[in-house]
């Protein structure tokens, strides 16, 4: 099966989602440019990604982070030989611990992931199949968090904004508290967010209860709302008879579907 999305229409992060929920194996490969990069699922799980981008490589990231310094750097570089691994010449000469080789790749793997996060133009193909297959080392990612840390991390607003467009807008978990937490790792204030959301309430009153920056808040709501998390609907109606702290919202006021409720058991 294979399947081909527009990124100004489909945002990456929206794309992971749906393939973490089904629970898919096989490759996302996104070209914007002169840039092809490739995530590999298993079961909805990122197992692995690979990138033509020069400012992906693993030497380039180590030096990035001040983990490798320029005349090793280079001095590698030059002795690269066909069939060898940047890598492995790290862990031969030295430079890096077999432990810190697996470290590095996780690294280099969850940065080429989130570089994927802010894209608004080009396309994301995916193809099922074997995914990673002849990889020395393959990951098993949390999914629900790298998304949570992705969006965290991205300077775009307008996709978010187009989910929560009122003030008003009620919010509430679509799952207990407690099983939300357990797919993050969450600072307390995300924490407290996350914890309000079980009551449900106004977005007004959630932005005034938080010491989130609202920035921060919007994507954290937008993250849980992409990976099925939390509900939004119309705000609360108020009858005369009624105060606002005594309206029910009936079920129909949320929008949730019967893909969603599958999705989630």
């Amino acid at each position: 099966m294979t399947e081909t999305v527009d990124l100004a229409e489909t945002p990456f992060p929206l794309f992971l989602a749906h393939h973490f929920h089904r629970h898919s194996t096989g490759t996302l490969a996104l070209s914007a440019g002169l840039h092809r990069k490739q995530v590999y699922l298993k079961e909805g799980a990122a197992v692995f990604a690979g990138s033509n981008d020069r400012n992906d490589r693993l030497g380039e990231m180590l030096l990035r982070r001040g983990l490798l310094g320029l005349p090793e750097f280079l001095s590698s570089s030059a002795d690269m030989v066909p069939g060898k691994r940047f890598g492995t010449l790290l862990v031969e000469r030295g430079l890096l611990s077999p432990n810190q080789l697996v470290w590095a790749v996780k690294e280099q793997v969850t940065e080429i992931i989130f570089s994927l996060f802010p894209l608004t133009a080009g396309t994301s193909q995916f193809e099922e199949g074997p995914a990673g297959e002849g990889e020395i080392i393959t990951l098993n990612i949390n999914t629900p968090e790298l998304i949570r840390r992705g969006v965290a991390r991205m300077d775009n607003a307008s996709w978010a904004l187009e989910t929560f467009t009122d003030r008003h807008l009620h919010l509430r978990l679509t799952q207990p508290s407690q099983e939300v937490l357990d797919h993050f790792s969450l600072d307390p204030k995300e924490v407290q967010v996350v914890t309000a959301l079980q009551a449900g309430g106004s977005l007004e009153e959630l932005c005034s209860g938080t010491l989130l920056h609202h920035f921060d808040l919007l994507k954290l709501l937008w993250a849980l709302k992409i990976l099925g998390f939390l509900a939004a609907g119309g705000p609360v109606p108020v009858s005369p008879e009624r105060s606002p702290a005594e309206q029910v919202v009936e079920p129909e006021d949320f929008d949730v579907t019967g893909d969603d409720l599958k999705d989630l058991i």
